[in-house]
């Protein structure tokens, strides 16, 4: 075989890996059939700025479902959500008041809080945000549920923590 021939089929193998990549590429993109993003396992609400390391946020849901056992949710009321509690360790939080809900919540591991899945009971669907559905989530709606875990259960725990005696421990230091 002579170098040119050697040559050209090393071109057109160059050739085709390109166009492969730029297809691909190109359908992952926006309305594209692979990835996209906001297609996999994402945030409804993400919470920052606390007051308390999150793992001692997670640590004080035991007593705040304890002091507060209107939050947890019912095994009858588990059964409807189809969630990601499994995968992602979720606690399950509960609102009877209007709108009922369930928020799935990770307390770390994403830098921040964050509502994974939410349930609303009253109409027995899943809230879900789903850019390849045209599922969204209007920010109105995603401050009022922000609002409502803050200051339905952020809030608890906060004091639970501050009359324990991991509240000294359990607060954020400063890097700088």
């Amino acid at each position: 075989m002579s170098f040119g021939k050697m040559l050209n089929y090393f071109l057109i193998t160059i050739f085709l890996v390109i166009a492969v990549f730029a297809i691909f590429f190109v359908r992952s993109c926006n309305k594209g059939e692979l990835y996209q993003a906001g297609s996999g396992v994402g945030s409804l609400v993400d919470i920052d700025n606390e007051k308390y390391q999150s793992r001692y946020l997670e640590k004080y849901t035991d007593s705040f479902f304890k002091y507060y056992p209107q939050y947890k949710p019912s095994a009858e009321q588990l059964i409807n959500i189809n969630s990601r509690e499994d995968i992602l360790n979720l606690t399950n939080i509960y609102f009877a008041d209007h709108p009922r809900e369930i928020y799935g919540v990770q307390w770390d591991g994403t830098g921040f809080i964050s509502v994974r899945s939410a349930f609303d009971c009253e109409r027995n669907t899943s809230i879900v945000e789903n850019v390849r559905q045209g599922a969204a989530v209007t920010e109105t709606e995603k401050d009022r549920m922000t609002k409502r875990f803050r200051t339905e259960v952020l809030d608890k725990i906060d004091a639970l923590i501050a009359k324990s005696k991991d509240s000294s421990i359990a607060i954020w230091k400063s890097s700088f």
